[in-house]
């Protein structure tokens, strides 16, 4: 059997803005041994009366640790309206002589499509000088 599970670390009592931001620092903080040992205690404690075995069951792990995909994106019932070309992903995507940003906070969404725009725009960019 094959699973897929996600952690998305959050700090109730925060501001949306700084729950990313708490949890980019945690993602980055935690060393890959703690994700396993983590996995490995939380599935034995879920499926462990029914006869799970963690140790013995579980072949492998793998860790994504993406904390720079934790991208932050704009709640339109807290974040101000910004002015055209002024929101904080746009000051930060702003290309700097030969180099040009392209990743998920340029595009403030933590998606394929958002990171695959971003580097098209990004190309472009330094194409037409």
């Amino acid at each position: 059997m094959l699973l897929f599970l996600s952690r998305v670390p959050c700090a109730p009592g925060l501001k949306q803005r700084e729950q990313h931001r708490v949890g980019r620092a945690e993602l980055l903080a935690m060393p890959f041994e703690r994700f396993g040992l983590e996995l490995r205690n939380q599935l034995q404690r879920m499926l462990g009366a029914g006869g799970c075995d963690a140790a013995r069951n579980i072949l492998g792990i793998t860790v994504n640790h993406w904390p720079h995909g934790y991208t932050y994106e704009y709640n339109p019932l807290f974040d101000p309206d910004y002015p055209p070309d002024q929101a904080p992903h746009e000051i930060g995507r702003r290309r700097l002589g030969r180099i040009a940003i392209a990743n998920s906070d340029a595009g403030a969404a933590a998606y394929t499509d958002s990171v695959t725009d971003q580097a098209y725009r990004a190309v472009h960019e330094l194409l037409t000088v």
